[in-house]
């Protein structure tokens, strides 16, 4: 009887925790967020920081320069995005026509369907114009205002890499001295395996999406859809979300495919292209390149990416995925804390 009350306490003690942390996390994600993505971005460039300091660079100045390369990445990225979509926005008038010539068939598959008139249906679409230029209006004013908060977002998430960068040393000895583990050793040993499996699972997403985006644009050019190169960026870019961003990523190219070519055949050849690159991907590219630097199972892989967009949104998608792995790094270091390392793990480390 003690033994089982004993037990009830424990798991008592343990799910208010979990509560307590998840309500923090979710109260405080218009601080964490910015501070988890700039601790990421500094684990990304920490390498290429300490190979500026050995060119006699004072640890300010390399973190700067390397903050700068990432931010001239970004801007490079941005401004290609910005091209393909000033090629499509070029060609909006040619592809309106197009558009609605499917919409007039699917006007007349719908009068099939339930009987009403295109008369009719124009007469709902008249009605409901004022609405959609309201929601047009609204669209533009918020995409100006989100324009200035993201500014403003990426400019605090560069300062707090840059002090992330140049205070890491300090930030390092400060977890040493919490004496988490049993020596300062074992502690070094423990927060660099964090600091590397961080690393090379940004590293190696990175570079999986560059592989990806050019791939999927050199498939669908192959295939015979437009702005190919656009739509490739996209659908790699969204794989930064585990498991649903691909599949969010590919549908932009298969609808487009849909309302612009006259042959069912594109869509379906579009869709055949991306499952044979997900098997390609998933099989051999992914495991090459990134290894198994992130040791979580599907299971919770999916069940973290659920949770961090309940705390946080898109940015919780992408973000604690690499902070449970780091996560799961200390459960494997702590024997009271080994079974949420075991439950976390692939089987291989089982075995």
């Amino acid at each position: 009887m003690m033994n089982r009350q004993l037990d009830l306490t424990r798991f008592i003690k343990y799910a208010l925790a979990v509560l307590l942390v998840s309500l923090l996390l979710y109260l405080g994600k218009p601080f964490l967020i910015p501070v988890a993505i700039a601790a990421f971005f500094a684990m990304l460039l920490f390498p290429l920081s300490l190979k500026l300091q050995r060119y006699n660079l004072k640890k300010s100045t390399a973190a700067l320069v390397s903050i700068l390369l990432l931010l001239a990445s970004l801007v490079l990225l941005s401004s290609l995005i910005y091209y393909q979509g000033q090629k499509l926005q070029a060609d909006l008038p040619e592809l309106e026509t197009k558009v609605e010539e499917r919409t007039e068939r699917l006007q007349w598959l719908l009068y099939q369907t339930t009987d009403i008139s295109e008369n009719e249906q124009e007469e709902i679409i008249e009605e409901k114009k004022p609405d959609i230029a309201k929601a047009v209006f609204k669209s533009l004013r918020d995409l100006v205002v989100q324009g200035l908060s993201i500014l403003l977002f990426v400019f605090i998430v560069l300062t707090y890499t840059f002090f992330f960068l140049v205070y890491q040393q300090k930030i390092q000895n400060f977890f040493i001295k919490l004496h988490l583990f049993e020596n300062q050793k074992e502690s070094k040993v423990v927060l660099a395996r964090m600091s590397r499996i961080v690393h090379n699972y940004l590293h190696g997403t990175l570079t999986v999406m560059a592989v990806l985006a050019v791939v999927y644009a050199f498939g669908f050019w192959a295939i015979g859809i437009e702005y190919a190169v656009l739509f490739g960026l996209i659908t790699a870019l969204l794989r930064i979300v585990p498991y649903f961003g691909s599949y969010l990523g590919i549908a932009l190219p298969i609808a487009f495919a849909l309302l612009t070519k006259d042959s069912f055949w594109y869509p379906v050849l579009v869709l055949l292209f991306f499952m044979v690159t997900q098997l390609i991907e998933a099989n051999l590219l992914t495991p090459y390149i990134t290894g198994s630097k992130v040791k979580l199972n599907p299971l919770a892989t999916i069940m973290v990416i659920l949770l961090g967009n309940l705390l946080w949104g898109v940015a919780g998608m992408i973000l604690f995925v690499p902070l449970v792995a780091s996560m799961k790094v200390i459960f494997d270091e702590i024997p009271k804390l080994n079974p949420y390392g075991y439950i976390l793990g692939k089987e291989d480390d089982e075995a």
